[in-house]
C-alpha cells in the first residue's frame, strides 16, 4: 500500500487482499488531500510566492500591487535602444508622465511586509527599527528614523541604487509605519 494508513490495518485483516485494496481506494483520496494542503503552506508564503498568488496574499493583508506612479520604457528616447524609432510612443503635450502601474513581485512584496510590519507594530519607537528593517531582508537598501520631538518624523532611506519605482512607493507612503498624528518626513539617499 501506499499511504501511512496501510501500517494501521489489524493483524488479522492484513492477509485479505480485497481488504487492503478496499483500504487503499478509500485511503488514497485521503492522502493526496493531505499533500495539497501541506503544499499550500509553500506556496502562499511571502517570500516564495510569485503572480497570483502574492496577489491572494496581498488582499489577506490589504495591500495592493496597483500604485499611481512615473510611467517608465513607454515614450520614445533617443538614449534608449527599445524605445527608439518604431518602437518608443510619441508623448504628445497632453499625455501624462503619471499613471497606474502594477508593482512587480518583487516591490510588491516589499510592500506587504512594509503592511505586515504596520499591522504589528504596538507603536513604540524601541520596535520600529526591526519592523524597518524587515521590510528588506537582503540590506540592500536601509532604513532609519528619527523622533523630531514635534509630532514628525523623519525616515531615512539609504541604498547604493534605488529605483524610480521604489522611490515613488517611498514617497507615495507604502512603506508607511508611523503613529496616528504623526506626520512623516522622507528622506532617500544613493550612493
Amino acid at each position: 500500500m501506499s499511504n501511512k494508513y496501510s501500517g494501521l490495518i489489524p493483524a488479522s485483516q492484513r492477509e485479505a487482499p480485497r481488504y487492503s485494496q478496499m483500504l487503499e481506494a478509500i485511503t488514497s483520496a485521503f492522502t493526496k488531500q493531505q499533500r495539497v494542503s501541506s503544499s499550500l503552506v509553500s506556496s502562499f508564503d511571502l517570500d516564495k510566492a510569485i503572480g497570483v498568488q502574492l496577489d491572494v496574499i496581498g488582499k489577506w493583508i490589504g495591500g495592493t500591487r496597483r500604485i499611481f506612479a512615473p510611467i517608465e520604457d513607454y515614450f520614445f528616447s533617443f538614449d534608449r535602444e527599445s524605445l527608439g524609432f518604431d518602437y518608443g510612443y510619441w508623448k504628445n503635450r497632453y499625455d501624462s508622465e503619471y499613471g497606474y502601474v502594477d508593482l512587480d513581485d518583487d516591490n510588491f512584496r516589499t510592500v506587504l511586509r512594509a503592511k505586515i510590519g504596520a499591522n504589528n507594530w504596538n507603536g513604540t519607537s524601541q520596535t520600529l527599527p526591526a519592523i524597518l528593517q524587515s521590510i528588506y531582508p537582503k540590506k540592500d537598501i536601509l532604513i532609519s528614523f528619527t523622533d523630531n520631538q514635534d509630532m514628525t518624523m523623519t525616515v531615512t532611506v539609504k541604498g547604493k541604487s534605488i529605483s524610480t519605482i521604489t522611490k515613488e512607493i517611498i514617497r507615495q507612503g507604502y512603506l508607511a509605519i508611523k503613529p496616528a498624528g504623526i506626520t512623516v518626513n522622507y528622506e532617500i539617499t544613493e550612493g
